[in-house]
């Protein structure tokens, strides 16, 4: 939350946009640790409530049920739920899909898919609207003794911990350390950084294609590091 706050602090505008699934997951720990509560506006009614649980599985979170059981349903009828928070140096709002009956610590909840992106303003400035940008496609040339292959980094937090998507039955185990990774995004020169990979499971995407996830931390500077989480977490001006 801190890293977040600090970058706020940078923008002309005081607002970002958190596509990194490595950030949005520390977020949204915080706000159930610090029992944050959450507002949804519907018509005619109002909800009011908090998060009670998040399942990074899953990728899910619990909602506890507010006091007002119209709101309850209402919610629970909606294809998806625009979700405003504020909580420390900032505001929160993000988009939560498929709400249903649950339940937590033996209490009824609303179980909802968890955000893929997240608004961030600093607290003083007014909601923007502003051009969202286009996800960014950032492609990896890895290289390993003689061989090279191809990946994609799809996601990124503050401190190097990425994971990437490449080819099915890349010969990749955890534990080795790939030097001289080149990675570009088609508007930057690329960067040469190393790998240290610490997991590599076969996934199957969202098309039913297969891929391999590789999970790492990126070896480079500072400055190499914050270039490439801009990709992910991005100034809206």
């Amino acid at each position: 939350m801190s890293d977040i706050a600090t970058r706020l602090g940078t923008t002309t505008t005081g607002q970002l946009l958190v596509r990194s699934g490595l950030e949005i997951e520390r977020i949204l720990r915080s706000l159930v640790e610090g029992r944050a509560p959450v507002t949804a506006k519907l018509p005619d009614l109002m909800f009011i409530s908090r998060l009670v649980a998040f399942d990074p599985v899953q990728r899910s979170l619990m909602v506890a049920y507010c006091d007002h059981k119209p709101a309850n349903s209402a919610v629970l009828a909606l294809r998806s739920v625009v979700l405003m928070c504020n909580y420390r140096d900032a505001q929160f709002a993000f988009t939560c899909t498929g709400p249903r009956n649950g339940e937590h610590a033996g209490q009824p909840a609303i179980r909802m898919a968890a955000p893929a992106i997240m608004l961030v303003l600093q607290h003083g400035h007014r909601w923007i609207r502003a051009k969202m940008p286009r996800e960014a496609d950032v492609r990896c040339e890895l290289r390993m003794g003689t061989i090279s292959f191809g990946a994609k980094l799809v996601d990124m937090s503050f401190e190097g911990k990425a994971f990437l998507l490449g080819d099915p039955a890349i010969p990749l185990c955890a534990g080795t350390r790939l030097q001289g990774a080149r990675i570009r995004d088609g508007q930057h020169e690329p960067l040469v950084v190393d790998l240290d990979i610490d997991q590599v499971i076969q996934a199957v995407l969202p098309d039913g294609k297969r891929a391999t996830r590789i999970g790492c931390r990126i070896a480079a500077e500072r400055d190499k590091i914050d270039q490439l989480t801009r990709l992910f977490i991005v100034d809206l001006e």
